[in-house]
């Protein structure tokens, strides 16, 4: 990087040079950047290609869940939701151990038991924490704190098919209401559990509100089976 001295003033490209203006002085420097010829092909870029392209499957994936479990992800009114749930889908893909980097995907990583334990692990409502249970076998659902003012919740059971649909991944569902307080709550039989499969994804989604029936915000609970 350079400083340009005198009464020339040019911003811009130039000879294979760029001219910006910075803190009042013309700096002069090299286009930097990368050679996408090079990126797509060279063998010293192998790593950066099979990356990216475990990005784009972590990301895609991502945002069919997100698509499948709308509108619970909305609720939670979490700016930096994505994020965290792409660094968790990144781990989950880790655990792809049938695959060669570069073609690791989300789904093979939930085939794996360590898999689907980051997954149960993540904390979808950070402002809440993870203060409800759900234990599937048992059908029995668990408060371990009831938001202030809450006097019912719906429960919802979406089993989602992980390698389902195109815009969004596929599920199933039941709806249930709670009346609040309680510390347990067991779910009644359901017809759609006789169509659920061993390899879907099981969420227990949990809406609260208030004696005007109104939808407490960001308290709505996200718990993984």
């Amino acid at each position: 990087m350079a400083e340009l001295k005198g009464i020339l003033k040019i911003t811009g490209k130039f000879k294979g040079l760029s001219f910006y203006e910075m803190n009042g002085k013309i700096i002069v420097r090299t286009p930097g950047g990368f050679d996408g010829e090079k990126i797509r092909n060279d063998a010293k870029y192998v790593n950066v290609r099979n990356n990216a392209a475990e990005f784009g499957r972590c990301s895609q994936f991502g945002g069919r869940l997100r698509r499948a479990l709308q509108p619970f992800v909305k609720d939670l009114n979490d700016h930096q939701i994505h994020g965290r749930m792409a660094k968790m889908l990144h781990q989950v893909m880790k655990h792809d151990k049938q695959s060669e980097k570069g073609k690791r995907s989300v789904l093979c990583g939930l085939q794996a038991m360590e898999g689907r334990a980051e997954l149960a692990s993540f904390v979808w409502n950070q402002r809440e924490g993870n203060n409800c249970r759900y234990d599937f076998e048992k059908r029995m659902l668990y408060f371990d704190h009831i938001p202030a003012g809450s006097i019912k919740s719906l429960v919802t059971l979406r089993f989602i098919h992980p390698d389902g649909g195109e815009g969004s991944l596929e599920y199933l569902e039941s709806i249930f209401e709670v009346v609040l307080p309680c510390a347990e709550f067991s779910v009644p039989e359901h017809a759609c559990f006789a169509d659920v499969e061993e390899a879907m994804l099981k969420f227990a989604l949990i809406r609260f509100y208030d004696a005007k029936g109104q939808l407490l915000s960001r308290k709505t609970a996200v718990v993984v089976g």
